[in-house]
């Protein structure tokens, strides 16, 4: 057979992977447009021909680059006729202008076996198959669409093969471990990797761009953007920006969105599917699982267009034939814009001043000018544009019409997946919907219109983004709910006045005192009053440079910090003798990073003693064990900063080194330590730093902590106690196959791991 690349030679598993037909009574084939473009001789000798070659040899080029030979007569699949189908016509070859070329015809659930499966002139899809026709087994052609794939046969690729694809396609290695996964389970899968030339960076500050990417107002605290614009520090009120309550999602979260890497999951890979129309890969009995249950399932809704009536289910599918858009896509979108039960104003045809008048996919609802979106969306419905059917005074217009733009505007302009129709990676402002999370939320329901057996057996076709510049690090989904307030309302230190005025965003202030100024008093009052203080009380002060930190906990656990730096100035001397009086020592809740001292001396002796050695305390939200002298509690690829952060010292102050007991930077790994010292410096305790499934002690957790945790069961690799208890993944207190699971699962997004 002809060699084929792996597009055209896989078109099979594109295009019959579910059968799908126009009506009954239509013998099977297109009978609206009948082929003339082969004289039956000719037909007669071109198959002739072409089952000399597949007789001979059937090369099928896999995704991964190396060729399968089947033999002569090798199967690849499975098949039969659709049910519901009638009269299909098998043929000696593929000419249909041809009616002496017909065997006989068959109805649906007739099995085949599938060799091969081959283009006409027009560029059609048929199969040549096998059937057993009054107990003889011939040999011949039908056309690919209605005919349903059962099964396909092993192709036994190796996981080297795949992975030499994956290299050959450009993956970065972050990639690789979720698309291993997904392969192994969906070995027909193709993924093509998209790289797309563009920064990471700035991708990320685009999307940030203010009323571009938003969230709902009710999220979490971490979901929703503090920055200028976006969040009123005075009353802890979040700027509305669109209709509904949506606010300005965080940088964070706009990162997990937009890094592919997150996705690639069984059911979240689908906001990479290709959503263009395909009557044959795109079913009723699909579509009818996504709409399954929602408004427009047994809806009574009058959805009549052009003199015929439609429901839900035939009405989407001929929207989809008239944009060329996916089907299950604008059922999706639909669900998305208008809700499961289908309570969006936008379709409910009584909005005050737009009686009639429907908007399915909310095209143009935006909010400006003190006028809500769902009206801005109805007023753009009753424009006329007959090229869209507009106005959208009937519902099958506002879903034909909404599809046609869709198809228009996105699909067939190049944002033909999910992600893309969210973000539009070139000029960043054509984007079908704000919702920083549609493209996660979306792809559930798309997931839902293939059944487990659809996805098994079909080679769905994924083109997922890659960036140029991406961090090491997956972006992962921001944590922490409660007030993200952290400022402070007041900070004052006591008789003085602070350089330059208190303002609440300004982090850094300077006080000069005289040298009689011994001890002073930190004053501060957080704006929320569900924020935690820390720093504040009274200490003494050395002569020259004090500094002190004030800092700010947020309910969601975000810490501000301020810095006051005090200087006291030198003592005057007199005659033969002078004095030089030490600081009192420092009580209160605050830290101080500079040792004070205690007591009184005369003739210039200084026989204090140690401010140090008043009591150090740690308050902190991470998991403590002085007992082991561990700290666990700590997420996977934290900072070193956060977790300084995270950490309060009264009396003392904290330092985080690596193994080599060098400062460490980056992100914080199993086997790292946590000093805690006084202010004199001393040290007063030291935890090993454990992040469980972090074996090896990089920081990460991936498939080289499995490769260690094996070597440790079996006993070939000998592992520190640190790191024995970081393998403990389950949390079950013994180290274990279980515990290779348990990374697993993490590594899949099955469940991850509990630090």
């Amino acid at each position: 057979m002809v060699r084929q690349n792996y597009e055209t030679s896989l078109q099979l598993l594109h295009n019959c992977s579910r059968g799908h037909f126009r009506c009954k009574g239509h013998e099977g084939e297109k009978m609206e447009r009948k082929r003339f473009n082969l004289k039956p001789m000719v037909g007669l000798v071109l198959a002739f021909v072409y089952l000399l070659v597949v007789m001979s040899t059937n090369l099928l080029f896999l995704p991964w680059g190396k060729a399968k030979v089947y033999a002569a007569g090798s199967v690849i699949a499975y098949a039969h006729v659709t049910e519901g189908v009638t009269n299909l016509r098998f043929r000696n070859s593929m000419d249909t202008s041809n009616t002496n070329n017909v065997i006989t015809k068959v109805d649906g659930g007739q099995t085949m076996d599938v060799y091969s499966s081959e283009k006409d002139s027009s560029g059609d899809d048929w199969l040549y198959v096998a059937m057993n026709i009054n107990n003889s087994y011939t040999y011949g052609y039908v056309y690919a669409e209605y005919v349903t794939i059962d099964s396909y046969v092993d192709n036994n690729t190796s996981d080297e093969s795949f992975e030499d694809y994956l290299n050959r396609q450009g993956f970065p290695e972050s990639y690789k471990d979720g698309l291993r996964h997904l392969h192994a389970s969906y070995p027909n899968w193709v993924f093509i990797a998209d790289k797309t030339g563009v920064d990471w960076n700035t991708l990320v500050d685009n999307e940030n761009v203010l009323g571009r990417s938003l969230i709902y107002s009710s999220a979490a605290s971490s979901w929703k953007s503090t920055a200028s614009g976006c969040y009123d520090w005075n009353t802890g009120e979040y700027t509305q920006l669109d209709s509904g309550g949506w606010v300005q999602a965080s940088e964070e979260l706009v990162s997990y969105a937009l890094d592919p890497r997150n996705f690639l999951t069984s059911t979240y890979i689908f906001m990479f599917e290709k959503l263009s129309f395909n009557s044959v890969q795109q079913t009723q009995e699909g579509l009818q699982s996504i709409i399954s249950g929602s408004f427009m399932d047994g809806s009574n809704h009058d959805l009549s267009y052009d003199g015929t009536s439609y429901n839900y289910n035939s009405g989407l599918f001929l929207a989809g034939r008239m944009s060329g858009v996916s089907p299950y896509h604008l059922a999706s979108r639909i669900l998305q814009e208008q809700g499961f039960n289908g309570g969006g104003s936008s379709i409910s045809g009584t909005v005050g001043g737009y009686t009639g008048y429907y908007n399915y996919y909310n095209q143009g609802a935006y909010s400006s000018g003190g006028t809500s979106a769902v009206v801005n969306g109805l007023k753009y419905a009753s424009n006329n544009d007959s090229s869209s059917l507009r106005p959208w005074n009937t519902r099958m217009k506002s879903i034909v019409g909404g599809a046609i733009l869709i198809g228009k505007g996105y699909i067939n302009a190049g944002q033909d997946t999910i992600y893309y129709e969210k973000f539009d990676i070139k000029n960043f402002w054509h984007q079908y919907m704000t919702n920083i999370l549609a493209a996660r939320s979306e792809s559930a329901i798309a997931s839902n219109a293939y059944s487990e057996t659809m996805k098994k057996n079909t080679a769905l076709v994924f083109k997922i983004p890659v960036y140029d510049n991406m961090p090491d690090q997956v972006c992962d989904c921001p944590v922490g709910s409660g007030s993200a307030n952290n400022k402070l309302s007041d900070l004052s230190v006591s008789g003085c006045s602070l350089t330059p005025t208190f303002n609440k965003d300004t982090s850094s202030y300077s006080v000069i005192v005289d040298n009689s100024v011994s001890q002073i008093q930190i004053n501060a009052n957080a704006i929320d009053s569900g924020a935690s203080v820390y720093g504040t009380g009274t200490y003494g002060l050395n002569v020259g440079e004090n500094n002190f930190t004030v800092n700010v906990t947020a309910q969601n656990g975000n810490t501000r910090s301020y810095s006051i730096k005090i200087i006291r100035t030198q003592a005057t001397t007199s005659g033969d003798s002078g004095s030089a009086s030490g600081g009192s020592a420092g009580s209160g809740s605050g830290s101080s990073n500079s040792g004070s001292s205690a007591g009184s001396g005369s003739g210039g002796s200084n026989s204090g003693s140690s401010g140090g050695n008043a009591d150090v305390n740690v308050t902190t939200s991470l998991k403590l064990n002085n007992n082991s002298n561990l700290v666990s509690g700590i997420g996977i690829g934290t900072s070193v900063d956060s977790v300084k952060q995270a950490v309060q010292v009264s009396n003392g102050y904290c330092k985080l080194v690596n193994v080599s007991g060098n400062d460490k930077s980056g992100v914080i790994a199993t086997g790292d330590k946590l000093r805690i010292f006084d202010n004199n410096g001393n040290l007063k305790n030291e935890y090993t730093v454990i992040i469980y499934g972090d074996i090896n002690g990089d920081g990460t957790v991936d498939l080289m902590d499995i490769v260690r945790l094996k070597k440790y069961i079996i006993g070939t690799t000998i592992l520190d106690k640190c790191y024995v208890e970081a393998a403990d993944a389950n949390r079950n207190g013994t180290t274990d196959i279980l515990d290779v699971v348990a990374i697993k699962r993490h590594l899949t997004g099955k469940k991850y791991i509990v630090e």
